[in-house]
């Protein structure tokens, strides 16, 4: 997993890889931690397809112009870039691992196998 700390990286990562994984998070260390436990979850089982970032968008310089852009609500949020495209969103988390990360695996398939894409987690 790759940690992000510039808007920059993020457009870049989006567009290099063909199937993204970003958790966007603020200041709150206890919410960082566990958004980062639960895509570390997620690569551990999809990292060979899936690539995976937690992006730290309070660390920005001008975070409040990011998430204007972005269109960013409310953090953590969770998205799924396919071939540079936003097609899942999840605003906030239920903070209980496994339903967090059934949901986020329910989520993702459903949505991949739109696009074509079979993901089977290991």
């Amino acid at each position: 997993m790759i940690i992000l700390h510039d808007a920059n990286d993020l457009r870049k990562l989006v567009t290099i890889n063909d199937i993204v994984l970003v958790g966007f998070v603020g200041h709150d260390v206890e919410t960082k931690k566990y958004l980062m436990n639960l895509l570390q979850k997620l690569e551990l089982r999809v990292g060979h397809i899936v690539s995976f970032a937690l992006f730290v968008v309070d660390e920005l310089p001008s975070n409040a112009v990011f998430k204007e852009c972005e269109g960013i609500n409310a953090l953590p949020l969770i998205r799924l870039y396919f071939k540079g495209k936003n097609v899942l969103e999840q605003e906030d988390c239920f903070k209980n691992m496994q339903v967090d990360y059934y949901v986020l695996k329910v989520s993702m398939k459903s949505i991949l196998q739109q696009h074509g894409v079979v993901l089977t987690f290991r």
